[in-house]
């Protein structure tokens, strides 16, 4: 029993057809943002004379620096680059006489405590938030920057005083090791 080439060819073709619809069409869903169509009005340019095309420029012009802005200096501070929180904010401070320039100057600040490489500096953590509060008394950050202040202050003369307390214990430490010799010596004689 033969079967024909063209029952063949359809058999075969219903087959593909039907493991073609019985794959997997798995689809992953992609949240699309909805898009608000931008209208842009028509410029109508009326043309006299035909406008020289300048020769083109050798070499590129070096496109101008953007002005540093208070988010990308508050981004790398939320993200911990603490180094390259302190040049955002510094060219902040530095180009800009905006209105949250304390904000600027109280991160500077915590941005140089917290700095992991070389190591904190508190002595310009300490400067830019005594400016902080100089420039701007009425500033909402200033409780909080007086805090830091006061607590690194604290924290310092209680590290003093641990070293003294460290240093008195190892000389009453040092005077009863000889004392105890002395007294040893005593017992030893006749």
């Amino acid at each position: 029993m033969r079967v024909s080439t063209a029952g063949s060819r359809l058999s075969l073709a219903v087959i593909w057809v039907v493991l073609a619809l019985a794959g997997c069409h798995k689809q992953q869903r992609v949240a699309v943002a909805p898009v608000t169509p931008v209208v842009v009005p028509p410029i109508i340019v009326p043309v006299t004379a035909p406008v020289p095309v300048p020769s083109p420029i050798s070499g590129s012009l070096p496109t101008p620096a953007a002005p540093p802005t208070l988010d990308q200096a508050d981004l790398a501070f939320a993200s911990g680059s603490y180094d390259e929180a302190i040049q955002a904010y510094e060219d902040y401070l530095l180009s800009s006489s905006g209105d949250q320039r304390d904000q600027a100057l109280f991160r500077l600040g915590i941005s140089y405590a917290l700095k992991r490489k070389p190591g904190s500096d508190w002595a310009r953590a300490t400067a830019y938030l005594k400016q902080l509060a100089n420039e701007y008394p009425e500033s909402p950050l200033i409780p909080q920057a007086t805090l830091i202040l006061t607590l690194h202050s604290q924290a310092e003369q209680l590290a003093k005083d641990a070293k003294t307390r460290d240093q008195a214990m190892r000389q009453l430490s040092t005077e009863l090791e000889r004392l105890k010799k002395i007294d040893a010596d005593r017992r030893k004689r006749p």
